[in-house]
């Protein structure tokens, strides 16, 4: 499992985000494939985030909820 870091996942252009309050949410989209692994455990709620120009809800989760979450693709 590749470790993460809240501070480098924030620099990362390729990873979608958006933050609510002090509270940054990460697409779970462009989690799974940066992290090649299943995070169909993770707990998510559905936030707007701009795609392709146009706002679309998506699933959006914390760091923490990713960490609790993750499970390695088989």
């Amino acid at each position: 499992m590749k470790p993460l870091v809240e501070k480098l996942l924030l620099k990362e252009a390729a990873l979608r985000k958006v933050q609510y309050d002090t509270e940054w949410f990460y697409y779970l989209e462009d989690m799974a494939l940066y992290l090649k692994e299943d995070l169909s455990e993770v707990e998510f709620i559905h936030l707007p985030m701009m795609i392709d120009g146009e706002e679309e809800y998506v699933r959006c989760s914390t760091f923490e909820e990713i960490l609790r979450g993750r499970k390695e693709y088989t």
